[in-house]
């Protein structure tokens, strides 16, 4: 569901900021510091409840107290306010009480410093991205991987301080073994499309496949992993095995893509893994997210520039991309450009 207008208020650098946004691409022009990241960042937050950053962070404007970002969508409107430890979430003047709901409401996919080098980031990084597409496309993942997320922090806690035999073993074991079926089911599908996408890129039909690692010891049930690492979980105080330490791999001819390709290559077939992933969406019937692209040319030269252009265009969703200077645009896109100095609204202009 493309965003009509965004309102920022007392967040980072931006004071007081609307924009009346178009419904394909939206650029975000100006210097470092001049609220292009901040921007993406607030509908980042306004879609998952969180900000991107790593770690403790202070995201309010100096001297206030409280920051406020809203959207409006057709036929609806979605509210956070944030002050202190309280925050507020209001959709359609009806309250909010999980930041799970905000999948739904405003689904999103946002590439940024912290994961656009996914391909050869952490393990971390690859399983969120990979079970953020599952979440879209399978309708019991949110549910199941909920239930293994409580399971997971229940037993972790008793592991500090355990009387018996886990009382979490079972449920921990049940719903991990479903997300790692969900986990490879999903991958079967998506190297298709990923596949064409590459080869079309690279010009080279070479063998590209993706694994998803277990995160426990090949050839044991979950069950039977956890038992095996009773005693080692009670001396650390946490659970060893599980989805929760799977690894999504890429190779390209039965190599680790990570050892043959340059860095360039590697952010293109990150590229092209997030794009067969909205390709899934599509063909599922569900809305596609809205897109949100930090620092949009970063180690992409203007063919790939463009090749990205022409597959997000495509699919027909609406994107929030942020660059230096209009020359890193590639020419003849219709949208607006939002030229932003010192979190301000310069100027705007409707291509």
């Amino acid at each position: 569901m493309p965003l009509e207008s965004l309102q920022i208020r007392s967040l980072r650098c931006i004071k007081n900021l609307q924009l009346q946004t178009h419904a394909r691409w939206n650029w975000l022009i100006g210097a470092n510091g001049a609220g292009k990241s901040t921007v993406l960042e607030a509908l980042h937050i306004l879609g998952t409840g969180q900000t991107w950053r790593h770690g403790p962070r202070n995201l309010l404007r100096d001297g206030e107290s409280e920051y406020l970002l809203s959207a409006r969508m057709p036929d609806h409107f979605l509210a956070l306010r944030r002050r202190g430890e309280e925050r507020e979430i209001r959709y359609d003047g009806e309250s909010i009480h999980s930041a799970w709901e905000l999948l739904d409401i405003m689904p999103l996919q946002s590439l940024h410093s912290e994961n656009s080098h996914f391909v050869a980031g952490s393990a971390e990084d690859r399983r969120r991205i990979m079970d953020w597409g599952i979440y879209y496309v399978d309708a019991h993942y949110g549910q199941i991987f909920r239930e293994y997320r409580r399971a997971l922090a229940q037993r972790n806690a008793w592991l500090k301080q355990p009387h018996g035999q886990s009382p979490w073993d079972t449920a921990l074991a049940e719903a991990g073994e479903s997300i790692q079926q969900r986990r490879q089911d999903y991958l079967l599908r998506v190297e298709e499309p990923l596949q064409k996408l590459w080869a079309a890129w690279s010009g080279h039909a070479d063998t590209l496949s993706l694994h998803v690692q277990n995160g426990w010891k090949e050839g044991l049930t979950l069950r039977e992993s956890l038992l095996r690492d009773l005693e080692s979980d009670r001396e650390m105080g946490y659970t060893h095995s599980g989805p929760h330490r799977a690894n999504l791999v890429f190779r390209i001819r039965q190599k680790l893509a990570l050892d043959i390709l340059s860095r360039g290559q590697l952010r293109v077939l990150g590229l092209a893994y997030r794009i067969a992933q909205l390709c899934l969406i599509q063909e599922s019937g569900y809305q596609l997210p809205v897109i949100l692209i930090d620092d949009f040319a970063a180690e992409l030269d203007q063919s790939a520039r463009i090749w990205w252009m022409d597959q997000l265009n495509r699919l027909g969703v609406q994107v929030f991309a942020a660059v230096t200077a209009t020359d890193q645009i590639p020419a003849g896109e219709a949208g607006k450009q939002f030229y932003l100095a010192h979190g301000q609204l310069e100027k705007e202009i409707d291509r």
